[in-house]
């Protein structure tokens, strides 16, 4: 069984579908401290609250200026004051263009960090845009064979991750690749079509595993693995169900979702909820856009600009931008990463993404900023449903009584692990094997609230009372 890692942001686990005789606990009372915790957790920002601003220093050389009430900041200050978390970087092997190389990263993880803001590493494996629809080696590694690459991919990824653990700035979660609906690192580990092959589903799975190890031996940051079937529940079980024969330790699910490619929020909705459910992961928006305008402030062409590419319930307003992202909130509550929402229109740098920034054409910022830094309501961090493969109780414990009584509901020798509300491993009982029902005494544990974890990777909230 793979590590498991719980970042101050992905402690938060939905609890309004416990059931609550697991627990011993009349209704008045699980209500009141559940809603306590939830309470806290969505106030202290556990929830991702992300924002992929990758290409902000270019843009910043562009000329670019961003404003907040009309004085002059620089976006990540902005974004960070309204109660953005987490930065994501997207890292190409050998930039084509020079931009987004290994020092790019580092230089913006620094600045990112001077403000407490975490780093989500976007790993491409490639010189340039990987999605998926191209998936290409970076070409100092076109000529290697199967082995050889995979060695490449466990030292790339173990060399960039240490690189921001050394300078202080370690990564909290790591993608191992963008958007791999179709494979990556084409065409040894390319998958759908005429690749929709065991053989290249092994092979997939052989690079992911060796990127993942590289993670897990260069810190303790989460892994995410990242496609962009956003609302299309089919095609990402296709992918999640080919992979699961083999095991690989992942944390998050992550997935893209852009209403004008994906679906409407009802297949946004079907898609996660399967995900949850059938593979029993957090799933997170890695990707997210919405326009606040149809218009256009320079002589790109935009790639949203059509009426038929916006709800019906959200028009292409601030307002509607705003209530946009707070619909995602209610579906997604682990957590949002907007994407490129830096990239508006400057002197010297054209986008096509003007209309969907988190800033306007002016570089003022949008109010749909403070919904994406804002994060969930306790309301909305109470939908994600938990299915528990162990129940505790009491529970609340007393601390004067500190004796857990632990049910395992299959295997009886399941691996357990007890975290504090920081995410820190504070406790690893080892059960007997062959006992269903065993009693633990936690007069170690100091009053407070604790998760324990089931070896499935689900999560049961603990709270110790005085």
């Amino acid at each position: 069984m793979g590590r498991r890692h719980t970042g101050p942001w992905l402690i938060l686990s939905g609890l309004s579908e416990l059931r609550l005789d697991m627990f011993h606990l009349p209704r008045g009372w699980w209500l009141f401290w559940s809603s306590l915790l939830l309470g806290a957790a969505a106030a202290s920002g556990q929830a991702m609250r992300c924002a992929d601003l990758s290409s902000l220093e270019e843009l910043e050389a562009g000329g670019a200026v961003y404003t907040e009430a009309g004085d002059a900041r620089s976006a990540l200050e902005i974004l960070q004051a309204r109660g953005l978390g987490v930065v994501r970087l997207r890292l190409f092997h050998s930039p084509i263009e020079r931009r987004d190389a290994l020092e790019d990263v580092l230089h913006l993880a620094r600045r990112a960090d001077d403000l407490g803001l975490q780093i989500l590493l976007d790993l491409h494996y490639s010189d340039t845009w990987a999605d998926p629809g191209q998936q290409m080696k970076p070409a100092a590694w076109a000529q290697l064979s199967s082995a050889a690459l995979e060695d490449s991919v466990y030292a790339y990824t173990h060399m960039a991750v240490t690189a921001l653990v050394q300078q202080g700035t370690a990564p909290v979660m790591v993608q191992i690749g963008n958007e791999i609906t179709s494979g990556m690192l084409w065409d040894t580990g390319r998958v759908g079509g005429a690749y929709d092959t065991s053989a290249q589903w092994e092979a997939l799975a052989r690079l992911l595993e060796r990127g993942i190890a590289a993670v897990r031996a260069g810190g303790s940051a989460q892994v995410m693995l990242h496609i962009d079937r956003g609302g299309d529940a089919t095609g990402a079980q296709w992918f999640f169900d080919r992979l699961a024969p083999f095991g690989l330790d992942f944390d998050v699910i992550g997935l893209s979702y852009y209403p004008w490619w994906h679906g409407d929020l009802t297949e946004l909705e079907r898609t996660t909820r399967m995900l949850r459910e059938r593979y029993n992961k957090h799933v997170l928006l890695a990707e997210t856009a919405y326009p606040w305008t149809l218009g256009w402030n320079d002589d790109y062409h935009n790639q949203v600009g059509l009426p038929e590419h916006v709800l019906p319930d959200f028009p292409s307003t601030p307002e509607g931008q705003a209530n946009f992202l707070a619909a995602l909130w209610r579906i997604v509550p682990e957590g949002l990463c907007y994407w490129s929402a830096e990239l508006i229109a400057a002197p010297g740098y054209g986008s096509a993404w003007e209309n969907l920034a988190l800033f306007d054409f002016q570089g003022e910022v949008l109010p749909a900023a403070s919904v994406l830094a804002a994060g969930p309501t306790v309301r909305d961090a109470a939908m994600i449903p938990v299915t528990a493969a162990i129940e505790v109780f009491p529970n609340p414990l007393r601390a004067s009584n500190p004796v857990l009584t632990v049910r395992q509901n299959g295997n009886s020798c399941a691996e357990l692990k007890i975290f504090d509300s920081l995410g820190r491993l504070v406790l690893q009982p080892v059960p007997p094997c062959g006992a269903q029902e065993v009693q633990w005494s936690l007069i170690s544990l100091v009053p407070g609230v604790y998760w324990i974890h089931s070896a499935d990777g689900l999560a049961v909230p603990l709270l110790i009372l005085p």
